[in-house]
């Protein structure tokens, strides 16, 4: 072979190798790591994307700074149904950073539990941009629905009470509360077998109870008419359990009614509100990192 057909042979591998370098992207660069991070947020897969954000802070803090970085792991632990995990790590004293008192509020609705109290308390005193404030707004209108208060008492925020259909929220939360049970009444209701369990919107069970019961006291009855002490009391005690555990039961299942009333007013109150919507705002405008 000639000596110049040999170097037109080398020099097009050599030019043909780095064309074919130059499109292997960087596992680790910047716009990999965000890119793939964002592509399984898409995907759904938090858990993933929480870890490659926590990657791509720690090799490029420069670019993507730590708010960035809390924001989108509150995105990613909250769309992963991780509310515990928000709660657990949050200051109820010092959640100043509106984002965070964002999630943090959210995962306390979401677990319906006591914690919404104390983030409320500590919601964020300052004032921010027009839409933050909104979204905090918000919260706290949902939480007036939510515990029975006036929602008049926001009035220094009347501007965003006249943006949603508040009449509408407002009437809904009270007859979902009007639904609510007092478990003491079920047990007082409880006293006439099965009376608990109905008085709770368990009828099933309420009848069921009932007709154990009466039973149990039919045979006890003839039981003991007849000298049959043996059948009396084993038919006896039978009723006798099944009676306590016919107001313990009406009086479970009132608790359980109330929850399930108050997670349809907690949903209710979150789709008319729209806090999805705010929460992916936050993340696209705060937490996603931008990628070229």
């Amino acid at each position: 072979m000639p000596l110049w057909h040999a170097f037109i042979f080398f020099c097009s591998i050599l030019v043909a190798s780095c064309a074919i370098y130059a499109q292997v992207p960087d596992a680790y660069s910047y716009n990999s790591i965000a890119n793939f991070a964002n592509q399984l947020v898409e995907q759904k897969e938090y858990y993933r994307a929480y870890q490659e954000y926590k990657r791509l802070h720690a090799y490029y803090a420069d670019r993507y700074a730590y708010d960035n970085f809390v924001v989108a792991s509150l995105y990613c632990h909250y769309e992963g149904k991780q509310y515990n995990e928000i709660l657990s790590s949050a200051n109820f004293n010092t959640i100043t950073p509106p984002w965070m008192w964002i999630y943090i509020f959210d995962s306390a609705f979401k677990r319906n539990d006591s914690s919404v109290d104390r983030v409320i308390a500590a919601v964020p005193s300052y004032e921010y941009s027009n839409d933050i404030n909104e979204i905090i707004f918000k919260r706290k209108l949902a939480y007036c629905f939510y515990a029975g208060h006036d929602y008049q008492e926001l009035s220094p925020t009347q501007s965003f009470v006249d943006s949603y259909d508040v009449e509408s929220l407002y009437a809904y939360s009270r007859f979902k509360r009007s639904q609510l049970k007092n478990p003491y009444a079920a047990i007082a209701w409880g006293v006439v077998p099965g009376g608990g369990y109905v008085y709770s919107d368990n009828t099933e069970n309420g009848i069921v109870a009932a007709i154990v019961i009466g039973i149990c006291s039919v045979i006890t009855y003839f039981a003991i008419d007849t000298n049959n002490t043996g059948i009396a009391i084993f038919t006896g005690s039978i009723g006798v359990f099944f009676y306590g555990g016919s107001i313990a039961g009406g009086y479970l299942a009132s608790i359980k009614t109330n929850k399930a009333i108050m997670s349809e007013l907690q949903a209710y109150l979150e789709d008319g509100l729209k806090f999805h919507d705010d929460r992916a705002m936050m993340f696209e405008r705060y937490g996603k990192p931008k990628t070229q």
